[in-house]
């Protein structure tokens, strides 16, 4: 006769037990952590069980996957016999059930402490609160019952401040008394009332108290009360993610500060699951100090556990074969359903598909033997990932979804199997078989599961192809799908997968004509990319941008992005996309519109004499406007005045009328002058600009613009407007350059 052992579940504080094998039957009471039972007859994941040792109802059905196989002999600890009137309240309630407790309860202030917390566990709390309050008429003058009577109040009033207040007048009359077990109830209460006011380091503090007390009298039952309230309150201070580490570490610093090797190793194991997918490292060297316990404590089962939990960690297959073989000496075929399972998976990190295969058929075969729905779940997970890789993509959904109801007790577990479905299948499937997964995750709390579902149904209702109007719900849906993935991703602080998000929310963007918004988006997955170290983002969601700005009709800057892109694919080993971005690079270039070269010309200074005879500048018929620099805007504002009002005059003019407008260091950053680093010549480019404008609305008049260096002379200048004169350049802009060091033929321009 098999028999099992009711596992530390500190969620759900023991194994609830119900009259019939269906989850819809009634709830009879709760088996005690600790308590044993051996097996009369099993339905997949229901066991119905007849009461060996410990606390709880003596049958009934229960959940096979609270209990854990252990030996014949093993008896349940002892249960710590409390003395106060709400323990054996409480024991009443426990054993019999609520139903039988509240018929069986006296009138007394016992039987009323009896009726109200049966009528608490059965929902009805107002009719509690009314049992707790005659329960305190009825005991005055009783400090035990009294202290009983306010706990009892405070675990039934509504309002957490009230409910308090009642807490910490319980806890000074049971410390009075001289109860430590009702005193260590009383802070898991206090920490409970003041996690729901959110005074998370004063509840963690009652309930570190409390923890205390329980271990230091041995109550088992209350140190899994308070751990259950210190999973919460971590969830609240430190995430879901982290809680159960918290409560771990915890655990292990309190049992090697005792000496208990074997608790110590346990909850060592424990922790390194914890921390499986967050720190390899440190998970590899807490199994590996679990397994070191074990052994030396004697728990071969143990030992085991630690050993597969070493291998995880460590990812070293040889240490899972040798954990297997250690299972298959010790006949515990449940183990090695999980140990093929991570053959499974090393085989398919491996390349070895088929061989994943193989192992993951073993492993389901085996749990289906056994009976055992959860491990055959993950078996047929492992099975459908080896046939996705093996390009089997039918029997690969069916595989999944087939595991995803089979696993339908762990949310997470079942959200992944429809995550692998989801990627097997195509079209409309795909993306129905994504949208399920997403609930599942968040049932589970799992953060980063919740994110990366969303980040893959975004994809798959991106590439999704129908009539005109799915294609355009589906991309907006994607959108807003790969928003949320985003700013999940931002809270967890994974820049890489928000890069992988903000390229597909860039993808959405441009198809929807949001194109602005799509480059931007695209540019900050290129941020996060370089940030992360990933140059194969980084390629993509430049393509992403480069995408946008040929979409935008940018083509200068849409070809600068194609080189870069170009480039990176090189690196990679891309050729297909290297070979597509050279033609795009063609095509960019037909595009722009080419500019010839102008040769540069050079004016030879000439002496100080003026010939005023001759061709001489004065004696021309061009008339000249020479600028100078102003100093404030309103300077600038009216000289353009002046300009515009000339030009006006010109046009009165039937002859065509040719005129310089000369500036005076306005371009010379630009070509190449020293200038003060706050000097921008901004305002003075009005003066070109207008001139511009000039040349389009009057083809009549002839404008040349000239710009001066402003360290040029009188005669130097001279020089210059006559040769802007005979040539004023293709576009009648000209800027020159004073070279006072005969440079210019030294240059390889």
């Amino acid at each position: 006769m098999v028999h099992y052992e009711v596992v530390s579940v500190a969620e759900l504080g023991g194994a609830l037990v119900r009259e019939g094998k269906s989850l819809g039957s009634r709830a009879v009471a709760r088996l005690g952590v600790g308590t044993v039972v051996s097996e009369v007859e099993r339905a997949g994941e229901r066991l119905r069980f007849k009461k060996v040792s410990g606390t709880g109802p003596d049958s009934g059905w229960v959940s096979a996957r609270l209990l854990e196989q252990c030996q014949a002999s093993k008896a349940a600890p002892t249960r710590y016999q409390g003395k106060s009137l709400l323990v054996q309240a409480e024991t009443k309630v426990m054993d019999k059930g609520a139903t039988q407790a509240l018929q069986e309860a006296g009138k007394d202030g016992a039987g009323l402490l009896v009726s109200s917390l049966a009528l608490l566990a059965q929902g009805q709390v107002s009719e509690a609160l009314e049992k707790a309050k005659a329960a305190q008429e009825a005991l005055k003058g009783n400090k035990d019952g009294e202290a009983s009577a306010l706990l009892a109040l405070a675990l039934t009033t509504a309002e957490p401040k009230v409910a308090l207040g009642h807490a910490m007048a319980a806890l000074s009359a049971f410390k009075e008394v001289g109860d430590k077990q009702m005193e260590g109830s009383c802070l898991t209460t206090i920490a409970n009332l003041r996690l729901s006011l959110k005074e998370l380091s004063v509840a963690e503090s009652s309930v570190r108290e409390a923890l205390r007390i329980f271990r230091e009298i041995k109550d088992m039952e209350g140190e899994q009360a308070a751990e259950a309230t210190y999973l919460d309150i971590a969830k609240a201070k430190d995430g879901a993610s982290n809680a159960m580490t918290v409560v771990c570490r915890d655990r292990a610093a309190y049992f090697k500060s005792t000496g208990n090797k074997l608790s110590e190793g346990k909850a060592l194991r424990q922790l390194a699951e914890q921390l499986l997918g967050k720190t390899k490292g440190e998970a590899a060297e807490c199994s590996s100090e679990a397994r070191k316990l074990l052994k030396e404590a004697g728990d071969r089962q143990g030992e085991l556990s630690a050993l597969h939990a070493v291998a995880l960690a460590e990812g070293d297959k040889a240490k899972v074969e040798q954990a297997l073989k250690i299972s298959q000496s010790l006949g515990d075929e449940s183990s090695q359903v999980e140990l093929l399972v991570s053959l499974s998976a090393f085989a398919l990190q491996a390349g070895d598909a088929q061989g994943a295969q193989t192992k993951a058929l073993e492993a389901q075969a085996l749990a289906k033997k056994l009976g055992d729905g959860l491990g055959a779940g993950r078996a047929s997970h492992a099975a459908a990932s080896a046939l996705l890789a093996l390009g089997q993509s039918k029997e690969a959904v069916a595989m999944a979804k087939e595991a995803a109801e089979l696993l339908s007790a762990e949310p997470a577990a079942r959200g992944m199997a429809l995550l692998t479905a989801g990627a097997a299948a195509e079209g409309k499937e795909a993306c129905e078989l994504l949208r399920q997964a997403v609930p599942f995750f968040t049932v589970a709390q799992d953060a980063a599961g919740e994110a990366n579902s969303k980040l893959q149904l975004a994809a798959a209702l991106l590439s999704y192809e129908g009539s005109l109007t799915e294609v355009f719900r589906s991309r907006q849906e994607a959108a807003g799908v790969a928003e949320q993935a985003r700013c999940a991703f931002l809270v967890l602080g994974d820049k890489r997968s928000q890069g992988k998000a903000s390229n597909v929310a860039a993808q959405c963007k441009i198809l929807l004509e949001d194109l602005e918004g799509g480059i931007e988006t695209a540019m900050q997955g290129v941020v996060l990319a370089r940030a992360s170290g990933d140059k194969v983002l980084e390629a993509y969601s430049l393509r992403t941008a480069l995408a946008g700005q040929v979409s935008i009709g940018c083509s200068a800057e849409a070809l600068r992005l194609a080189k870069e892109v170009k480039i990176l694919f090189h690196r990679l080993g891309k050729m297909e996309v290297e070979e597509a971005l050279d033609a795009l690079i063609l095509q960019i270039e037909e595009d722009l519109p080419r500019i010839a070269a102008i040769p540069r010309r050079t004016i030879m200074s000439k002496d100080a004499k003026i010939n005023l005879q001759s061709n001489s500048l004065f004696s021309s018929a061009t008339n000249c406007i020479v600028w100078s620099l102003p100093l404030t805007e309103m300077g600038y504002m009216m000289y353009l005045f002046e300009l515009l009002k000339f030009c006006d005059d010109l046009k009165n003019i039937p002859e065509r009328v040719a005129f310089l407008v000369m500036t005076k260091g306005v371009m010379a950053r630009h070509t190449g002058e020293m200038v003060p680093s706050q000097w921008t010549g901004a305002l003075g480019t009005t003066v070109w600009a207008v001139c511009r404008t000039i040349r389009l609305e009057s083809p009549k008049l002839l404008v040349c613009t000239v710009d001066m260096p402003s360290s040029a002379t009188v005669h130097e200048m001279t020089d210059c407007i006559r040769a802007a004169q005979l040539e004023p350049g293709p576009r009648n802009e000209i800027s020159f350059i004073v070279d006072r060091t005969n440079q210019l033929g030294k240059r390889p321009y």
